[in-house]
């Protein structure tokens, strides 16, 4: 199962999709998509045409909007993954909106949430716009380094993290670059995924700026499971 999580800086999809499809991904997280059509195996949410979240899956995999006990955040949205495999995913555009400051909502969407996290596996995988460096423009308990503690609380780890032996903050690969400029490197893009899954991870990747760069400010991040 290949998992990736790819910012494509909006359209068009002529453009996008042929080159997602390159990484052969089985789900695919795809922030600031425009606007596709729903299918069994399609997904997307947004206000704007233009730029919204789209979740994409293989022919054999299957997709369905999950209701929540709170009204989340713009850019959260749980699917039930049927296929090959049965889990919950949490598509994660983290958002400055209505309120929601990017990590401070998905700490909202994750404190209200908890026992739909933990009914069955749950994989949260997008662009969480957050990392440790930011911890200081955050309150103490709604900051990245505490949304990590949070999901380990709940059985849940960064497949980037786990399988290289990194400890957050300290990403030896950015996933997204500001304005494209390779002096300006961020790792914000996240799959966070059972702890025991871990065990089962072939290979993660992120995607190289010189090769990427040009079709997005973010680099695909892609995990492979067993």
């Amino acid at each position: 199962m290949r998992l990736i999580a790819w910012n494509c800086c909006g359209g068009p999809l002529t453009r996008k999709l042929p080159v997602l499809r390159t990484l052969r991904p089985d789900i695919a997280v795809v922030p600031e998509c425009p606007e596709i059509p729903h299918s069994p195996n399609t997904y997307w949410l947004g206000s704007n045409p233009r730029k919204g979240l789209a979740v994409l899956a293989g022919p054999e995999w299957r997709l369905k909007p999950v209701a929540t006990p709170i009204l989340m955040p713009d850019y959260v949205q749980p699917l039930q993954v049927t296929g090959p495999e049965s889990f919950l995913l949490w598509a994660i555009w983290a958002h400055n909106h209505n309120g929601d400051r990017y990590v401070r909502g998905t700490h909202r969407a994750v404190d209200g949430c908890q026992g739909l996290i933990a009914s069955q596996p749950s994989v949260l995988l997008g662009d969480f716009n957050s990392h440790s460096i930011w911890d200081r423009n955050n309150p103490k308990l709604l900051c990245h380094s505490a949304l990590v503690e949070k999901l380990h609380s709940l059985g849940l780890v960064s497949a980037y993290h786990a399988h290289r032996g990194r400890a957050h903050g300290h990403e030896a690969q950015p996933t997204f670059f500001e304005y494209r400029d390779k002096k300006r490197p961020y790792h914000i893009d996240y799959a966070f995924i059972p702890a025991p899954w871990s065990r089962r991870i072939g290979r993660v990747t992120i995607g190289r700026h010189s090769s990427w760069r040009r079709f997005s400010d973010h680099m695909p991040l892609t995990v492979e499971l067993s």
